[in-house]
């Protein structure tokens, strides 16, 4: 089923079981980008909501059918558009982001914050972690054990041949056509430096076969090996006179 106001797909369950996906049409920028919600059912049968879409009716069926609705994350500063929607439809669900993301839309209201100690206990098969040095984007991915799937929004997009032709252009001209890259805006405001260099090689420690990103496809094919090379940039700048230091 499609949801013609904002193209939300009917959710395709991911093996081995227990995440959905679904896209969204998204203007960013000038280009149209397919924008992904990524749903986890815990163990306990409630949902877990990650960038959540616009709770229309159809995505509502959806999600009643699959389970409580009980978390909406959002994963960082920009991914907040629908957060405030999905929680008024859902009350009882809890809030997780970051403070920046209420600084930029005043309607979402944090019941936990993305960084508070509490946060693995409360959902422990999830378990954050932040991608630190990158201030620009202040995100935190989410790593599902069971699947071995890590979960996140800006940290890597390519274009390909499903995406709408603006963003096949746009990719091309930035060099990220078929090779996953850190979003254009996110490499032109990232300085690299040690924090940033330590956040990817605890992800690269991750047991990960599968990386999802709001903007492109799963990534299955080598997703460490691409992840890396998404971000080597953040090397080459760290060894400049402008590069960040731990504090």
């Amino acid at each position: 089923m499609t949801d013609h106001r904002n193209g939300m797909t009917g959710l395709q369950e991911l093996p081995p079981g227990g995440i959905w996906i679904g896209e969204r049409k998204l203007w960013f920028g000038g280009v149209r980008l397919r924008s992904r919600t990524t749903i986890v059912r815990i163990a306990d049968g409630r949902l877990w909501v990650h960038s959540a879409g616009e709770p229309t009716a159809p995505l509502c069926a959806e999600l009643d059918r699959l389970g409580q609705v009980s978390w909406v994350v959002v994963p960082n500063r920009y991914h907040h558009i629908h957060a405030a929607a999905m929680k008024a439809r859902y009350p009882d669900a809890q809030v997780i982001g970051p403070a920046s993301a209420t600084s930029r839309n005043k309607r979402v209201a944090l019941d936990v914050a993305i960084d508070d100690e509490r946060l693995p206990s409360l959902v422990p098969e999830l378990t954050p972690v932040a991608l630190r040095g990158v201030p620009f984007l202040d995100e935190t991915l989410f790593f599902h054990a069971r699947t071995r799937t890590l979960i996140g929004a800006d940290l890597m997009m390519c274009g390909c041949p499903a995406d709408h032709w603006t963003w096949r252009w746009a990719s091309r001209v930035c060099g990220q056509y078929q090779r996953y890259k850190a979003p254009p805006d996110v490499r032109w405001h990232t300085r690299g430096g040690p924090l940033v260099i330590q956040s990817l090689e605890a992800i690269a420690r991750l047991p990960v076969e599968r990386i999802l990103v709001a903007h492109s496809d799963p990534i299955e094919d080598r997703p460490i090996e691409q992840l890396e090379d998404a971000w080597r940039f953040v090397r080459r700048r760290s060894i400049g006179p402008g590069s960040q230091t731990a504090s």
